[in-house]
């Protein structure tokens, strides 16, 4: 008898553990690779190439040699080219989940010569995004330059806490916070002069996304070069690449980098140099820009603003 019910037993368990063995082995991961390549085109504007791609035993899927680009359209000064590259990619979905009719997946990345982990939630009308990123290098996105006119570099950690509805962006909420340190801007242009690199210290970067806005609390830079702040808003669009800016920059840089700067003008043209900065220089020494525009479908403007 005891034979019999370990047969009625073991049997089945074997049958059952071998199904899945061979339904993960036999799966058409690729189909997700192209499934995610056509995602990221339509909601990114973006395309995206895999060199390998595999199934992780018993729930898991593991992607390597990841790029993420657009390329910049020619004749169009606003089109920016992007690169992203991620090394490695790992995704796992909760069986358990599955059957409750949830699809709860935790991710674990290197990229940028860091780490991003997380927990990723998808509903038949909205996901849900917490994630926590370590050691990001900014330096290795290429699109700095073209952005923001400056080179930036420094290793970023944080989290990430977002709930999103597809169908309507404005009613995305959450927080992204932020930590940059070795931070450094430069080399690059301002005004056709060659800035020598600033050090940015330590940074703090807290964003609240609520009603369609991604209104930043905290963004102040501080080191011996420099003291700076932001503040405003970046507007949410359907699509990353209409992201907009509406922000007010207000910074000081100390009178050694200053000075640094100025000497690499030549002397016939600092008189323009200090009059185009001094339009944004308050009686408090700060110099104050708005800057505003696309981020990424365009070159967002900076402006002085009237003291």
């Amino acid at each position: 008898m005891r034979t019999k019910i370990i047969k009625a037993v073991c049997y089945p368990l074997f049958f059952l553990v071998c199904l899945v063995f061979f339904v993960i082995q036999g799966f058409p991961v690729k189909v997700v690779g192209e499934l995610v390549a056509k995602q990221a085109k339509q909601k990114l504007g973006m395309k995206v190439t895999i060199n390998d791609i595999d199934t992780l035993f018993p729930n898991g899927v593991e992607a390597t040699g990841i790029r993420l680009f657009k390329e910049a359209k020619p004749g169009k000064e606003d089109a920016l080219p992007t690169s992203i590259k991620i090394d490695q990619l790992s995704a796992r979905i909760s069986l358990f989940g599955l059957i409750g009719g949830n699809k709860d997946i935790s991710f674990s990345s290197d990229v940028l010569s860091g780490k991003l982990e997380g927990d990723f939630k998808l509903e038949p009308e909205k996901w849900s995004l917490q994630a926590k990123l370590a050691g990001v290098n900014l330096g290795r996105l290429n699109f700095w330059p073209e952005l923001i006119g400056q080179d930036l570099s420094g290793k970023a950690s944080g989290s990430l806490n977002l709930n999103v509805i597809p169908k309507d962006i404005k009613a995305a909420t959450g927080d992204i916070v932020l930590d940059l340190v070795q931070g450094q801007l430069g080399k690059g242009k301002a005004y056709g002069v060659e800035i020598p690199p600033i050090s940015l210290g330590k940074t703090q970067i807290n964003l609240s996304i609520l009603k369609g806005k991604a209104e930043i609390k905290t963004f102040k830079v501080a080191s011996d070069d420099i003291e700076a702040s932001l503040d405003g808003y970046f507007l949410l669009q359907q699509k990353i690449e209409h992201l907009s800016a509406h922000c007010r920059l207000r910074f000081k840089p100390s009178e050694e980098k200053l000075a640094e700067i100025r000497n690499q003008i030549p002397q016939e043209f600092r008189g323009l140099f200090d009059g185009e900065l001094n339009k944004a220089k308050g009686r408090d020494g700060y110099y104050r820009y708005s800057i505003f525009g696309r981020l990424f479908g365009g070159k967002p403007q900076f402006r002085p603003l009237k003291q």
